[in-house]
């Protein structure tokens, strides 16, 4: 837990590899990663999953891709000290008794906090495929909720949205995460489908935020849904080397000079406020629903 006074802050959207760009052993060591989050002055805590050589091995061959993408991942945690580092999981659904077994053991057994991010529209499947409502199914009965991806500006017709739901829809007693669906230039219509949805009477949709800087998207979701459905979601990811960029550096930026803002905590908890967060709503983006819903309370250093 973060010292008193200092602000808590957990990203459940964070792209590591556990493994080099060649598929071979992971060429930097998790000090690396940690110079990061111990370079932030807020007490930082990430969510980590699959970078760009698993992405690509998983498009490939999922059957062999989903136990090895998951192990890359589970030998990068072990080497980080309790607390700073939890696991995201990976499934597909053409590799289902694999992604079954993942679930069990890295979700189960080895304490994962959640499955994804699942990006279906690499994979040539919907959201909403039939073998990943069987695998949500599980993910439920293990209490792992399940990240989504959200194109933030690419599919502007709202299908990635659209499926999203319908997996909640399908599944509801699963937790279901848009990531990043507040940021780019389809924010109006996540925020707009989340709504319809709630209004519904469905409460198993959580929106991931991306750009905080985006301030008038940040005011209409805080205004229509409620900052208790809302997560930090940045999409941070260790680009090439160590040393790797500071945390809050845009998806979008590879150079922190022309980032638009100063990269830390600091500025994305601004950016909040000037979109008109009270400090209860603050700490609900910030910390206190990812504790709930990924179940850390307990499991902080």
């Amino acid at each position: 837990m973060s010292a008193p006074g200092r602000r808590l802050w957990i990203d459940s959207h964070i792209h590591i590899r556990g493994w080099s760009e060649e598929g071979g052993p992971r060429d930097f060591p998790v000090e690396a990663i940690l110079a990061v989050l111990d370079a932030e002055p807020a007490g930082l805590v990430w969510v980590i999953s699959l970078g760009f050589p698993e992405m690509a091995r998983l498009r490939a061959d999922p059957v062999a891709a989903v136990p090895w993408v998951n192990e890359g991942q589970w030998r990068l945690l072990q080497e980080a000290p309790p607390g700073r580092l939890f696991g995201s999981l990976s499934v597909h659904p053409r590799a289902l008794r694999e992604s079954h077994a993942a679930l069990d053991l890295y979700g189960g057994e080895r304490g994962f906090v959640q499955v994804g991010e699942i990006l279906s529209h690499d994979w040539g499947c919907a959201l909403d495929d039939p073998g990943l409502v069987e695998l949500a199914r599980h993910a439920a009965d293990l209490g792992l909720p399940l990240q989504c991806h959200c194109s933030t500006s690419a599919v502007p017709d709202g299908e990635h949205i659209r499926q999203t739901i319908s997996l909640a829809r399908q599944v509801p007693q699963a937790q279901v995460i848009a990531a990043h669906a507040i940021g780019g230039s389809n924010s109006y219509l996540h925020i707009t489908a989340a709504e319809i949805y709630r209004t519904l009477g469905h409460d198993n949709l959580w929106l991931e935020i991306r750009d905080f800087h985006t301030r008038e998207y940040l005011r209409a979701a805080l205004q229509r849904l409620g900052a208790e459905r809302l997560l930090v979601g940045t999409d941070w990811i260790a680009r090439k080397q160590p040393p790797f960029p500071p945390y809050g550096l845009l998806f979008s930026e590879t150079d922190v000079d022309r980032n638009p803002y100063p990269c830390c905590v600091a500025s994305l908890e601004g950016f909040l406020r000037e979109s008109g967060a009270t400090d209860e709503e603050v700490d609900c983006i910030a910390s206190a629903n990812a504790l709930r819903l990924f179940r850390l309370a307990d499991r902080l250093g």
